[in-house]
């Protein structure tokens, strides 16, 4: 049974649409044979119904031109073997039908194991070349949404539409937001490789300036931004109470560990694999084939009835073949349901994972408390050693924002690496309270506290750590007001071990204003 891999659905807005399209396609399909399988002189023309010749064997590739008062209708349809695995075969399905002013494509991709064989396929695939082709030369839209085989460039005037954009209920396509680190440094994925790729299924943002960054996290809050380094993909349907784990964000730090272009695939790949189960073909192109292979049934049977045929036997057979298509669509319809059920455990458990590339379950964790919120830390952050002292604080904290701690020792985990790296190349790991700021904590962190509140109150502020009391100034501050809107986080930077140690987490400290 056929899988399929790869949908995607897209206009070209030309009243000559479908001739553009056509030809693209047939320059595609011409250039394959003639430079890969060296076919000289190999020649298609997908405006003519009928089989390609001279293809090598198990290659398949042929044309049906459709007709009517509505409008024309090209279906191609191309399959061949894997040249990687023997038991493998891709099949193509393109349908291109001109509709007035617009001309609508889809262009479906299959695989299917022609050999029982229990391995696992070695998939290599991404979007075909002529679909980045067509995006990139003409103006193609998805219902209203302008797309295109190049990353959009987010300006700080242009937060409102973009804003605008990812809430719209007309939106159709996944948003990727690629962010910059905050010092200004580009993110290490090719935005304009990863927008040809994509092209036609989603539309790439490019952040370039830092201050964008933290103004786009302010309206959407800091569980649904992307920063640092990072990409997230925005669904559409998505709001700002969305649950932050459908709209998957991919940590810089990730990135970095794994390179550019494994996360480049594993972003593509998730954006597929949605696109092929989401895919509904377009109902102008499927009726215009209806009608004209309902035109084409009743002129064979007037013709036969002319001629005094025994059309009654060719109508037995067309019977037959009906009843197979049904058994067909039965089988669709389980492979169906297998799809959306394999989706929902995909969403409800892991969205978007990737386990052949080491990506967490849940990169972005759904937490309740603070102290599931450090605790989920301390599974996931080498860089930090939360202390007895740090649990006990957060198992009776009342703050009600978890995800903020989490994030916070999440970032306190990332400054260690950059410390250790600086270290390495200056000698020196640099300003903690200047890596701070360059995660938005710089109004909300200190490395000290006052003389004052160090003379009444120091007590409060020593934590057991290596067997004595030590002084833990340096902390960050989440909020205001009462412990359900405050909370603090206070820590050391042990640089022999290269550890961010944490002391405290949870209710504001006493101090003088307290």
């Amino acid at each position: 049974m056929a899988r399929l891999v790869y949908a995607c659905r897209f206009e070209v807005q030309a009243v000559d649409g479908l001739d553009k399209v056509v030809a693209a396609y047939r320059e595609w399909l011409v250039g394959y044979y003639c430079k890969r399988h060296k076919s000289v002189g190999f020649s298609f023309d997908p405006c003519r119904t009928g089989d390609a010749n001279s293809l090598p064997a198990s290659h398949l590739l042929s044309s049906i031109v459709y007709e009517a008062d509505a409008g024309k209708a090209i279906r191609v349809r191309w399959s061949f073997p894997d040249n990687n695995d023997v038991g493998l075969r891709w099949s193509n399905d393109i349908r291109i039908g001109q509709f007035a002013e617009r001309c609508s494509v889809e262009h479906l991709i299959s695989i299917e194991s022609v050999q029982y064989s229990v391995s696992p396929a070695r998939l290599q695939f991404g979007s075909p070349r002529v679909v980045r082709e067509i995006c990139a030369k003409t103006p193609t839209y998805v219902g209203n949404m302008r797309v295109r085989a190049t990353p959009y460039d987010l300006q700080h005037d242009a937060l409102g539409d973009l804003l605008a954009l990812l809430t719209s209920d007309l939106r159709k396509l996944p948003v990727v937001i690629l962010s910059p680190y905050a010092r200004g440094e580009p993110n290490i994925i090719d935005a304009n490789q990863l927008a040809r790729n994509l092209a036609g299924v989603a539309v790439i943002v490019r952040i370039e300036d830092p201050e964008v960054t933290w103004d786009f996290a302010h309206e959407v809050g800091r569980q649904l931004s992307c920063f640092n380094g990072a990409a997230r993909i925005y669904w559409p349907g998505f709001t700002n109470n969305a649950d932050p784990r459908v709209h998957r964000l991919f940590f810089g730090s990730w990135i970095e560990q794994v390179g550019s272009a494994v996360a480049s695939r594993t972003i593509e790949r998730t954006v597929f694999a949605v696109a092929a189960f989401r895919f509904v073909p377009d109902e102008r192109i499927s009726d215009l084939v209806r009608t004209a292979e309902s035109v084409e049934r009743q002129k064979l049977l007037s013709e036969k009835r002319a001629a005094g045929d025994d059309f009654w036997k060719d109508y037995e057979r067309d019977l037959a073949l009906l009843e197979g298509e049904r058994e067909r669509v039965q089988e669709l319809e389980i492979e169906n349901a297998n799809l959306k059920a394999n989706q929902q455990v995909l969403i409800s458990s892991s969205p978007n994972s990737d386990e052949s590339v080491g990506i967490p379950e849940d990169e972005v964790p759904s937490l309740s408390s603070v102290t599931e919120a450090v605790e989920a830390a301390a599974r996931r952050c080498g860089n930090i050693q939360l202390l007895d002292s740090a649990y006990a604080s957060a198992s009776s904290s009342t703050f009600l924002r978890p995800y903020d701690v989490y994030k916070a020792l999440a970032d306190l985990n990332e400054i260690v690496d950059v410390w250790r790296k600086e270290r390495e190349k200056k000698g020196s790991g640099g300003d903690l309270l200047q890596h701070l700021r360059d995660r938005g904590w710089g109004k909300r962190s200190s490395m000290r506290i006052s003389d004052t509140t160090r003379g009444k109150y120091r007590s409060d502020y020593e934590f057991i750590y290596k067997g004595r009391k030590q002084l833990f100034e340096p902390h960050i501050t989440i909020g205001a007001g009462d412990s359900n809107s405050c909370a603090s986080i206070h820590f050391i930077l042990d640089q022999n071990l290269e550890k961010m140690v944490i002391g405290h987490v949870g209710k504001h400290l006493p101090n003088t204003k307290t």
